[in-house]
């Protein structure tokens, strides 16, 4: 019988290391036995791990070992996952999975005859810019409607895997949650550094920043996030070429939650200065980073482009601009004069997507399961 402190049963997540919207946060705090699988992008494959929850408490962690090869990163991530369904939920468990991934539902309907499994299949979108990406979608347009529940990190994706944008109990967007911190006052004293965070792709845009730190020579940088080896040697070349190499933190790797506040500490923005269209992903998602920033307590400039654009107008958490320098340049002075009005406008933003109280309502419908 499910205890009375917890709104869930049991549930499977995916989550990663990089920032995941305090997803893992949220159902541990909230679920009677929850198994997280934490899986890292191919390109840095290191820490994967399952971490397993029983009332809150974690009682098992270890690592887990896949590949770069991308057939056999794939073939061991589903043959991990499969091993952790039987491992820690036995047939009478009536047990949720949430995923990011239709490699989950492989074998779906035996997953379901052997073990007692509901699915949510939370759906992000990316263009059909190469095979892999075409294979991916196909994926994801098979299994859409034969889960049990879909959710969508955006109305764009909402719309274009229905037809128009819907809001049920099986079906709605759900973005990401914030958790609400005590955000400082001012920039800090000194410090004129911008904060990138996150997978590294030519889509993100940060050939802008260079260009702009080119031109303006008090500015630093620090770049947080992976990216693959020949898009690494490019910028790298690149902050040479343009004899910035000196101001800009590039290790190539993701880092501890605690190790990137202190380094947060030290910078004044947060940039997401993404390719913008509707080619690229980002136009129809709600990207990790902005929240990161938002919880980190920096001010936000983003170009104009993704679902959560508007929300940052809204509430004042910073500035969307247009990809070129001269936005970038004004944007920038605004919140050096302005930067507490940002700072303020950072607590309304946070306070909206709290996620406690954001997820216990888009996730009501886990309760009957």
């Amino acid at each position: 019988m499910i205890s009375k402190r917890f709104r869930y049963k049991n549930i499977f997540l995916y989550a990663s290391l990089q920032f995941c919207g305090n997803i893992e946060e949220y159902f541990a705090k909230n679920t009677q036995k929850l198994v997280v699988f934490i899986v890292q992008p191919r390109i840095k494959n290191k820490g994967n791990i399952v971490r397993v929850y029983n009332e809150g408490s974690i009682i098992e962690q270890k690592e887990i070992e896949l590949s770069k090869n991308i057939f056999l990163y794939y073939f061991l991530w589903y043959v991990s996952y499969i091993k952790f369904i039987f491992k820690y939920f036995t047939r009478e468990d009536k047990a949720v999975v949430i995923t990011f991934h239709p490699i989950s539902f492989f074998g779906m309907f035996a997953q379901r005859l052997l073990k007692n499994i509901r699915f949510v299949f939370w759906i992000e979108y990316f263009p059909r810019a190469n095979l892999t990406l075409r294979l991916f979608d196909d994926l994801k347009n098979f299994y859409h409607k034969r889960v049990n529940f879909t959710a969508y990190f955006g109305d764009r994706v909402n719309k274009l895997m229905n037809g128009k944008i819907i809001n049920t109990k099986k079906r709605k967007t759900i973005l990401w949650g914030v958790r609400p911190r005590i955000i400082r006052k001012g920039i800090p004293q000194g410090s004129l550094t911008m904060l990138f965070v996150g997978v590294i792709k030519e889509s993100q845009g940060l050939d802008l920043i260079f260009s702009f730190l080119k031109e303006n020579k008090e500015y630093k940088f620090s770049i947080i996030g992976v990216c693959d080896g020949k898009l690494y040697k490019k910028y790298k070349k690149l902050l040479t070429q343009y004899r910035i190499t000196n101001r800009v933190y590039f290790p190539n790797k993701f880092i501890p939650k605690e190790e990137l506040e202190a380094i947060s500490k030290k910078c004044f923005v947060g940039v997401a200065p993404y390719l913008t269209g509707s080619i690229h992903g980002t136009y129809y998602v709600d990207p990790g980073k902005i929240k990161e920033y938002a919880e980190l307590g920096l001010p936000i400039i983003m170009s104009n482009t993704s679902i959560i654009a508007p929300y940052v107008k809204k509430f004042n958490a910073g500035e969307v601009i247009n990809r070129d320098i001269e936005s970038l340049r004004i944007a920038i002075e605004k919140i050096r004069k302005s930067c507490d009005v940002y700072l303020e406008g950072l607590k309304r933003f946070n306070n909206y997507f709290y996620y406690e109280n954001y997820y216990a309502q888009k996730f009501n419908f886990l309760e009957d399961c």
